[in-house]
């Protein structure tokens, strides 16, 4: 299980409230897909500001993330998309990454709420389906 280091839900939590449980597998692919983003952009890792109980409270949550209110952009133009791979391999095929702030797109929430949900486990248990996508 991922070790997340937001302040207000701790991996137990989670697993203590069963409505969060399908969201297990999407937090460690999430989780997965931002590691190292912090060591190029503070504060861009997973991250929880307030407490969360409700399927409709953490579908929020994670399309709010910081990281996806930017356009991260290589030296050639190409912008960063989480759905289709880890910043880690993006960073390794750059040589220069901007962080260029341009708001919560409507379109790339709903792209990105999309791809959580098909991330989620709805059919299992807290310990069933947690697969990579």
């Amino acid at each position: 299980m991922p070790n997340w280091e937001e302040p207000f839900m701790t991996e137990n939590e989670l697993i203590a409230n069963r409505e969060l449980w399908p969201f297990i597998p999407a937090l460690a692919e999430i989780k997965r897909r931002l590691s190292g983003i912090e060591s190029e952009c503070e504060p861009l890792g997973l991250y929880f500001d307030k407490e969360i109980s409700t399927e409709e409270e953490m579908l929020v949550a994670l399309i709010s993330q910081k990281a996806f209110a930017l356009d991260i952009t290589n030296e050639h133009g190409t912008i960063w998309d989480v759905r289709l791979e880890p910043f880690s391999e993006f960073k390794a095929r750059s040589t220069r990454i901007s962080f260029p702030f341009t708001g919560y797109n409507p379109d790339k929430q709903q792209q990105i709420s999309s791809w959580i949900i098909e991330l989620c486990n709805w059919e299992g248990g807290v310990l069933s389906g947690i697969t990579r996508h």
